[in-house]
């Protein structure tokens, strides 16, 4: 039997404790694949984790990380096979069943995309959950004929993160020329322009003072990863037949919205959920990112890598300062 190491959480009254902890690798149940893993990523749900009124793990202990990508290394599914380097995301990896900030993870079958296209499992963390949520907004949106102009006039939201600047990079891949950025730090404008924004704008300009239930139709398309007040004041600038891709509550749960920009100008709001999707549409997704959703400007992404050694003190600080671009993690 093989013992690992896995960043565990625990609990102590209102207190979360990230500690490292030895494990043993169990016998497979039929179906089941362990995989040694190579790269996890850190993501804003990852985070909660450590927060337990977050209500984002209902038990401790528990091993968080929403991603993980590596190597099969036993296998008692027909389908896939030792030395297959894969990818896994959702499915309540990290939080109901043990997750990626482990040496190892045990998952079903039904988990678990093989790596194609020659993407290494280092670039599947590189998008991980945020860009896998990323291409589903933009396939989401891709449905309408408005978004097939490369003229439309497009909005990302959250883009000094991950979902929102990944989002920004593919639709600049896809050759589209009107691409509005939004976030409060104006001194990213030079790094929003990089990743393909060809205006950065302050979340105060779109404010709706006057609360008009339609205002100037400006947006023929929005991936929102924030949510809350900020999706408020977007919904009546939305252009006939347009459409939002809602992914993230960053600002909030509440919709304080009114029916009229629905009814009179048929517009559709999305709710994009990355968890369960179903694993016969997920190789689909993954084909994209590896292909035409591939960010030929990926270098100037912000990805910081931390060793799994140091994971424990470098977690509970995630969300003390503003972020930029995608925190992948070096298991082994």
């Amino acid at each position: 039997m093989t013992d690992y190491q896995a960043l565990e959480l625990t609990q102590e009254a209102d207190t979360i404790i990230p500690q490292f902890t030895t494990r043993t690798l169990q016998p497979l149940e039929s179906g089941q694949v362990q995989i040694k893993v190579d790269y996890s990523s850190i993501n804003f749900k990852d985070a909660l984790t450590l927060n337990a009124k977050s209500g984002v793990l209902h038990h401790y202990p528990q091993i968080p990380g929403i991603d993980a990508a590596g190597v099969i290394v036993n296998s008692a599914s027909t389908k896939l096979l030792p030395g297959t380097a894969v990818v896994v995301t959702g499915f309540g990896l990290g939080i109901n069943h043990p997750g990626g900030f482990a040496e190892y993870i045990t998952v079903p079958e039904s988990w678990v995309v093989p790596l194609s296209n020659g993407l290494t499992t280092k670039q599947a963390m590189f998008f991980g959950t945020a860009g896998f949520t990323a291409a589903l907004s933009i396939l989401t949106l891709r449905q309408h004929s408005s978004m097939l102009n490369p003229q439309a006039p497009l909005l990302v939201t959250g883009t000094t993160g991950g979902v929102g600047g990944l989002a920004l990079m593919m639709l600049h891949q896809l050759g589209y020329q009107d691409l509005t950025a939004v976030t409060r730090q104006p001194q990213q404008q030079s790094y929003l322009e990089q990743l393909g924004a060809t205006q950065v704008i302050n979340p105060a300009e779109l404010i709706n003072d006057q609360k008009r239930p339609l205002l100037k139709q400006q947006y023929t398309g929005v991936v929102d990863a924030v949510g809350g007040s900020l999706l408020n004041n977007l919904l009546p600038q939305i252009s006939y037949t347009g459409a939002v891709a809602l992914s993230g509550n960053a600002a909030g749960i509440q919709l304080a919205a009114t029916t009229l920009p629905f009814i009179l100008r048929g517009i559709t709001l999305y709710g994009i959920d990355s968890v369960n999707v179903p694993i016969k549409q997920r190789p689909v997704i993954w084909q994209h990112l590896a292909t035409d959703f591939w960010p030929t400007n990926l270098t100037d992404f912000k990805v910081r890598t931390v060793l799994f050694k140091d994971l424990g003190l470098f977690l509970p600080t995630y969300l003390q300062s503003p972020r930029q671009g995608r925190v992948i993690v070096k298991i082994s």
